[in-house]
């Protein structure tokens, strides 16, 4: 997903019924992910250590792995939270090794902050599964992440189909992290390639909402009706910008936001953005567990095999580590669905896709906004 900050005061989820499948065969065995053959069904003791709870996604998150643990007779350690202290974070999963977590679920702090939590997990025959972000310090049992190429390149998809000139705002987030730089390489290469006429207004905000907000206030103030279009690479700065260029009369401005959360559903229903990426914290939760089990039980898995959110399981390189990972595929949602293509894709994904229009009740957004009052409760 990304790295957010500054958003306070997130729903806790209440109970939501969806599906969920049992983990995969036993020890020793090889299994296709998602599968219930072969599985022990005993209950397994799973860590969890992430960054952050202070956003809708994450709150959301962590109501789901609650519940599908229920679900999974998993027993949970934690979660606990090391904000962006990385050697907080490293500790943190040792002391869950001790605890006697057979597999540990993890969001690093970035993709190459886990070397000394890695080596001492492996020590004690202990592996990780990694949410979100890829790994470039060690090896780990599985990334279960979204295509952040895919993020970047869909966001160029719909830009360029409505804009061909003027100023395009990218607000990047962490380009040291493997999301922030992701979206940011495939929104600029797919732009140059595609939209050449469009300038791109690069913003490095580091994840930081009030730098997405002021850079948005500058771009439009410099360049008022010139502004086409913004991207934001996640959602919390979204309110306040939307509010910003309706006060500036910019309501034609092509807006795609990042993450899928309750509001955003509510902004696109309503035609106050054109986009956002739903990042699935459904299937996050529910395969992040899936491969913990499998993790602890001693299911092997390895590239072609059937994924979880994916139709098949890959593999990721970063930083010269090369990981078994989930590719879940993520929507981009908009009003109506549309059909989106660019002349020339980035790193082979495809060239035409069909968004998912926001009315579809499986999108988690939807869910997550229908158990709190709807989509719009809080605007």
């Amino acid at each position: 997903m990304f790295k957010s900050v500054k958003v306070v005061g997130a729903c806790l989820l209440a109970a939501i019924v969806l599906a969920a499948c049992g983990s995969s065969g036993s020890s020793g065995t090889t299994s296709k992910s998602g599968s219930t053959k072969g599985s022990t069904n005993k209950s397994v003791t799973i860590g969890v250590a992430l960054t952050l709870d202070n956003t809708d996604f994450w709150s959301a998150y962590i109501g789901y792995e609650k519940q599908y643990a229920k679900q999974m007779g998993i027993k949970i350690l934690g979660p606990d939270l090391s904000g962006v202290n990385a050697s907080l974070q490293n500790e943190q999963i040792e002391e869950l090794v001790n605890q006697g977590a057979k597999a540990i679920i993890v969001n690093p702090e970035t993709a190459t902050s886990l070397g000394p939590a890695i080596s001492y997990a492996t020590a004690h025959h202990v592996k990780l599964i990694s949410v979100d972000t890829v790994v470039g310090n060690g090896k780990v049992y599985m990334v279960v992440r979204a295509s952040n190429t895919t993020y970047g390149q869909d966001a160029c998809a719909l830009i360029s189909s409505k804009v061909k000139s003027g100023y395009v705002l990218d607000l990047e987030g962490d380009l040291t992290s493997s999301n922030g730089a992701d979206r940011t390489n495939a929104f600029n290469a797919c732009m140059k390639a595609n939209d050449p006429a469009v300038h791109v207004l690069s913003s490095p905000t580091v994840w930081v909402d009030s730098t997405a907000v002021t850079d948005a206030q500058n771009a439009v103030n410099a360049h008022g009706s010139s502004l086409k279009a913004i991207y934001a690479q996640w959602s919390p700065p979204d309110p306040a910008i939307v509010s910003l260029l309706k006060k500036k009369g910019l309501t034609n401005v092509t807006y795609i936001g990042d993450d899928g959360v309750p509001y955003e559903m509510c902004f696109v229903k309503n035609g106050e953005i054109a986009a956002t990426q739903s990042q699935p914290a459904t299937f996050y939760a529910k395969y992040a567990l899936q491969y913990a089990r499998d993790a602890a039980e001693g299911v092997v898995l390895k590239p072609g095999d059937a994924g979880g959110g994916a139709p098949k399981l890959t593999t990721v390189t970063y930083q010269g580590d090369t990981n078994l990972a989930d590719p879940i595929v993520a929507p981009l949602v908009t009003k109506t669905a549309e059909k989106l293509t660019v002349a020339h894709a980035v790193d082979g994904l495809p060239s035409t896709f069909t968004t998912t229009a926001v009315s579809d009740q499986s999108l988690w957004g939807n869910q997550y906004g229908n158990s709190h009052g709807g989509v719009c409760a809080n605007q």
